[in-house]
C-alpha cells in the first residue's frame, strides 16, 4: 500500500512541475481530474513502462535507448489524446539565461512538446525514486 501511494505522490508531483515549467502542458487541476491524470501516469509508469523494458531489451540495445523515449512519448500521446485530463499544444519559449548559458527564444511545435513532456514527467519520478 506503502509503494503505491508513493507512485501515485510522484507522479502527481511530476505532473505538476512539468506544468510549471511547459506552457505547452496545461492540466486541469480540478481535484478528481488531477488524481485521474496522477492514476495514468502512475499506472502506465509502473506498469506499462517496465513490461515494455523487458519486451523491447534488445530493440532499446540496438537504438541505444531511443527507443525507450519513443515509447513514453506515444505514452503521454495515447493518454493526452484519449482520456483530455492532460492538454499538449505547441507554445513559445522565450528564452532564459541562467548563469552563462543561454538558451534562445524558440517556438516549440506539438510532437517536440510530447518528447519534452515525456522526458521531464520520466526524469522527475526517476529522480524522486533516487532521493526517497
Amino acid at each position: 500500500m506503502k509503494k503505491i501511494f508513493r507512485m501515485i505522490i510522484f507522479s502527481a508531483t511530476a505532473i505538476y512541475l512539468t506544468s510549471l515549467w511547459n506552457k505547452g502542458f496545461v492540466i486541469n487541476f480540478d481535484f478528481f481530474s488531477f488524481l485521474k491524470a496522477s492514476l495514468f501516469i502512475a499506472l502506465a509508469y509502473y506498469l506499462i513502462i517496465p513490461t515494455s523494458k523487458i519486451i523491447f531489451l534488445p530493440l532499446n540495445f540496438l537504438t541505444l535507448g531511443l527507443f525507450s523515449v519513443i515509447f513514453y512519448a506515444l505514452i503521454l500521446y495515447f493518454f493526452s489524446n484519449n482520456f483530455g485530463l492532460i492538454t499538449i499544444k505547441s507554445w513559445y519559449f522565450s528564452g532564459e539565461k541562467f548563469l552563462n548559458f543561454i538558451i534562445t527564444p524558440m517556438n516549440i511545435n506539438y510532437l517536440v512538446n510530447i518528447f519534452l513532456s515525456a522526458f521531464s514527467i520520466s526524469t522527475i519520478i526517476n529522480l524522486l525514486e533516487k532521493i526517497l
